[in-house]
Parts: structure tokens; C-alpha cells; sequence
């Protein structure tokens, strides 16, 4: 049976392994609702906020902040961006958020709190504050982020508050249409195309608003003028959104309503800034005394809330307990998130594969015996994780995990990279394509992972790889097997766990279940012996290294 075969869903389809927040079009929002998935951990972080969430919808409260952190690329944007579809309960593709959760919560009782929240009325702004923030980044840039998208939801254009004030002023006259149509009568141009530069069509601004009635000409001429300036503070920035959440409150059947500000990276974007973290603290804390349970706040941080509150001086108690709702993401549950969304196997797979392993599960464990290595790296633990995992081993999720958080210390280039599901999700999919007309026997050698690597590298690790390809292409004394020896050797060059030794190496250029390793071992010492005789590799001990250019020429001095 082929490996592209037996996977429940197409193994070429495409997956989208990094999320981003900004990304809203129906189809990218639909496939990401469907493929979710809520591993372990993050089943109690979803309990943890829909409790307190569901709480607040009958108890007034003031602790609307959460604080959602983890390392890079451990899940948070993905897990802010479900939270924001599930509570507003966005219809997509012609289903409400919820339903495509269906199934996801094992728990009863998580369900029907998932369904009761996302029943009350709902509105998310979501957006990463990096993208938003100013270009001038001052002590009040958090406020004027907030204030920027707040504005923008209602329509208005919140990147220039003076315009919003006039849009504001035209909406409470009730003179939207009349303005709109006005202005484009006199510019022949769309308001909503050119209110980023109104200041130019000044003339034809202060015409139109006389002319829909929304103000006198002299009083629009003096407003231009600046003698009626337009001010921000957290003051009337939180008054607005009381008065917007009052409103939509009113027009609810059921009295309630909800509004979340849904903030990515603002860990990254606050720094070690004291001024920052106190913009947020104290918006914060107006939201949450001011709305009493109506508005949220809901960020996600590298660091946790401790980490980014010690750093920035030790007098911020108060802004943990703005926070008082911290969910710390980590990317334990990774291969969990893998074998759900990429390895699923279908029912003639999962009889294939168990025979497979019947008949071949003494030789597995004798396969993935590491040596010198830490001791929870190993193949299969029995017949339902080979049928999980294959045609993978599980020390792969470990390694590779390792590899990649290794690459973002000594690259950087590498930065980039993402030793949570985002690059792995990517890795592993890539590396099955590769093998996926091979049969029920063949194994995924760990080299395979390179290519996902390759483009974040920096140029002199490339370099030494391409070249030696060359000089496989050429026959100029290195071999083809010997270019995938020094693909493996560049992965596991940072990774304490795995000793590049040569019974390591075997294991890990394994690439099907019948293998002799007395033939294998040969080969692969032979491409070792070719590789340091070109200086490709260094020997230390019984351990292989890659070198990169800088080390080829003190090997070669």
C-alpha cells in the first residue's frame, strides 16, 4: 500500500502552518476552524478562560484582562485568533463558529459552556499591535493603538483622530448618506477612498459638510483651522467605548453584549518600556471598572506576565492584577497536533500498518536502540503509536523540536523559524510528501527534515551543502548518500541529546523497517570516511561534525 494512500486527508493538500492574525477571508477562517485541533493542554486553558468568561456574563466584574504567553511558535496567535471566531460566533461558509467545534471539547460540560458563551452577542477586534502601532512609538502609543482599531470597527478612518471627530460629528447628526453623497458630487471622488488625506480637499470638505447641513460653513472653515482641536486620552478613548457597548447592549434582545480587544504580541511591542506596560495597565483597569464585565482585553506574549513585569522595574503588582487570567502555552502537545492534522490514518491503513508492526515489532526496537542518547528517545512505544506515527518514528517529534529551537539560537537567519507546530506542521508534511510512493515498510529518514530548514539558513551553512552536492552531480569523490549524511549532521549539529556517533547516524538515516544495519553501518561509514577526507565533516572522538566554511579553513590550516 502506498504511504500517499493512507492518510484520512490528502497529504499534498494545503496546510497553513504559520497563522496569521490578519489572514480574515472566509476560506483561510474555515479551513482553520476544521483543523483545529484542542490537544491536551490546550483543553485546560480553554476551560480555564470559559469559565471565568462564563461567569462574568451574570457577575459584574473588573478582571477582563488575559495574558496568553509561550515561546514562539507554541500556538498562541492560533489559539487568540479560535478564541476570537468562538466567542464572537462568526458565521463562516455558512455555519456559525461553534459548530465546527463540535466533537473538539471531549468534555460535556466545556461544550455547553463554549455554546453559552458564544451565545451572548459579540463583536472581536483582533489584530497584531506591531502592524498597528505608530510609527513614533511614544509613551501613549498602546492608547493610540487601541484607539486606531476601536475607530476603524465603527467605520470610522482611526488612523487620523481629527477625522474621526468629523465622521463622529457627521454620524450624530444622522447626515452620513447625505455628506458621502455630497462630497462626491463636488470631487467626483469616493469619501472612503480619499478621507486619508482630507486635509487636501479642504475646501470641498467644509462645502460638503454645509451643504448635507451637518455644520455651518464657518464653523467647518474654523474647525480646519485647528481653533477646535482633537484630543486623546484614555479618558474619552474608554467614554467612547462605554457609550458603543452601552448602545449595542440596548439594541440586544437579551440585554447583553460583549466587546474584545484580542491584542497579539504585545509583549514583543511593550519591551522593557515602563511607560507602555503603565499605558496598558491603566486602560486596562478604566475598561474593566468603567464596563463592568462588557470589554476584554486579551493578549498574547513571548514572556510571561511575571517575566515582562520583572523586567521592567518590580512595582507591578497592579498590572497583574489587571491580568488576572494567565494561560501559559508551551508546545508539549505538538506531535499531538501532527498525527491529528497531518498522519491520520484511514481504516485500510490502520490494518495494513498493524500487521506491519505485528510482524516486525521485535525488529523495530532493535531498530531505534540510540546510544549515548537521553533516554526517552525511541521508535514506536506499541502498535497504536506505530499506526499513529508512521511512517515517522517518535524520537522525530523530539529532535526535530530541538533542532529547530537550536537553529533560532545560532542563526539568524534562523529567527524565523518556529520550534512549535508552525514549522513542524510544515516538516513533517513535506517530509511524507518525499516518501509517499514509497510502501508500508519505508521510514522517514531524519535528513528529509533538512529542506524545511534550508531557506532559513544562513548563506555559509547553504554553501557547504550545495557545494558538496556539486561535487556529488560531478562524481568528484563524494557519492549521493554522502550529501544526505551531511544533511543529517548539519540538523543535529546543536543537539546535545542525539550524539552524532556512528550507530546514531545509522538510526537516524533509517529508511525502511527491514533494514540490516551491519550493511547500513558500512555505508554510511563510508560516506563519514569521504566527508572528512573533502573536510566537510570534523571527528571528534567517536563524534561527527559539520563544519561550516570559517571551520573548513581552520580544519584545512
Amino acid at each position: 500500500m502506498r504511504i500517499q494512500d493512507m492518510f484520512e486527508k490528502d497529504i499534498n493538500r494545503s496546510i497553513n502552518g504559520v497563522v496569521k492574525v490578519a489572514q480574515d477571508d472566509d476560506a483561510s477562517i474555515r479551513s482553520e476552524l476544521e483543523e483545529y485541533v484542542i490537544t491536551r493542554e490546550l483543553r485546560k486553558h480553554f476551560s480555564t478562560l470559559l469559565e471565568r468568561y462564563d461567569a462574568a456574563i451574570d457577575t459584574p466584574t473588573d478582571k477582563i484582562g488575559v495574558w496568553i504567553s509561550g515561546f514562539f511558535g507554541s500556538g498562541k496567535s492560533h489559539f487568540l485568533k479560535m478564541l476570537s471566531y468562538l466567542l464572537s460566533n462568526r458565521e463562516v461558509a455558512g455555519k456559525h463558529a461553534i459548530d465546527y467545534f463540535d466533537g473538539k471539547f471531549d468534555d460535556p460540560l466545556m461544550a455547553e459552556r463554549a455554546r453559552r458563551c458564544a451565545s451572548v452577542p459579540c463583536e472581536s477586534i483582533l489584530f497584531n499591535i506591531d502592524n498597528k502601532g505608530p510609527a513614533n512609538k511614544d509613551k501613549t502609543a498602546i492608547l493610540k493603538v487601541f484607539a486606531r482599531v476601536f475607530y476603524e470597527h465603527l467605520g470610522y478612518y482611526g488612523e487620523n483622530l481629527r477625522c474621526v471627530r468629523l465622521e463622529q460629528a457627521i454620524d450624530l447628526k444622522g447626515k452620513r448618506a447625505e455628506f458621502r453623497a455630497e462630497y462626491e458630487r463636488l470631487t467626483g471622488q469616493d469619501w472612503l477612498e480619499t478621507r486619508d488625506c482630507f486635509d487636501f480637499y479642504q475646501d470641498d470638505v467644509i462645502a460638503a459638510l454645509a451643504a448635507s447641513g451637518v455644520m455651518s460653513e464657518e464653523a467647518a472653515t474654523r474647525w480646519f483651522d485647528g481653533s477646535q482641536t482633537a484630543e486623546l486620552s484614555i479618558d474619552t478613548l474608554v467614554e467612547d467605548i462605554c457609550e458603543y457597548v452601552n448602545k449595542r447592549r440596548a439594541e440586544s434582545p437579551r440585554g447583553t453584549f460583549r466587546l474584545l480587544f484580542m491584542v497579539d504580541e504585545v509583549g514583543q511591542y511593550i519591551g522593557a518600556d515602563v511607560n507602555l506596560m503603565l499605558n496598558l495597565q491603566t486602560l486596562v483597569e478604566e475598561l474593566g471598572a468603567r464596563c463592568a464585565g462588557s470589554v476584554w482585553v486579551m493578549v498574547t506574549s513571548q514572556e510571561a506576565i511575571d517575566e515582562i513585569t520583572h523586567v521592567v522595574g518590580n512595582d507591578f503588582s497592579k498590572i497583574q492584577g489587571r491580568f488576572n487570567t494567565r494561560l501559559s502555552l508551551s508546545s508539549s502537545s505538538v506531535d499531538e497536533v501532527i498525527k491529528a492534522r497531518v498522519l491520520a490514518k484511514n481504516e485500510p491503513a490502520t490494518r495494513t500498518l498493524t500487521d506491519v508492526y505485528a510482524a516486525n515489532a521485535v525488529a523495530l526496537r532493535n531498530l531505534f536502540a540510540f546510544k549515548d542518547s537521553r533516554g526517552d528517545l525511541q521508535g514506536y512505544s506499541g502498535e497504536e503509536d506505530f499506526v499513529e506515527t508512521f511512517p515517522f518514528a517518535g524520537y522525530q517529534f523530539k529532535v526535530m523540536q530541538d533542532v529547530l529551537t537550536q537553529l533560532r539560537t545560532h542563526g539568524s537567519s534562523g529567527k524565523h523559524l518556529s520550534g512549535g507546530e508552525r514549522s513542524m506542521l510544515s516538516g513533517f508534511q513535506e517530509a511524507a510528501q518525499k516518501i509517499e510512493d514509497k510502501d508500508e515498510y519505508a521510514l522517514a529518514p531524519f535528513y528529509l527534515f533538512y529542506d524545511t530548514v534550508h531557506t532559513f539558513l544562513d548563506s555559509s551553512i547553504r554553501r557547504v551543502i550545495e557545494r558538496c552536492q556539486r561535487a556529488a552531480d560531478d562524481g568528484n569523490g563524494i557519492e549521493p548518500q554522502d550529501v544526505n549524511v551531511l544533511k543529517l549532521l548539519y540538523l543535529v549539529r546543536y543537539v546535545d541529546d542525539v550524539k552524532a556517533n556512528l550507530d546514531n547516524i545509522v538510526i537516524l538515516m533509517a529508511d525502511d523497517i527491514r533494514l540490516d544495519k551491519i550493511t547500513m553501518r558500512e555505508q554510511v561509514r563510508g560516506s563519514l570516511d569521504r566527508l572528512l577526507s573533502q573536510n566537510y565533516i570534523g571527528r571528534t572522538g567517536d563524534t561527527y561534525n559539520f563544519l561550516t566554511d570559517e571551520e573548513q579553513d581552520i580544519q584545512r590550516e
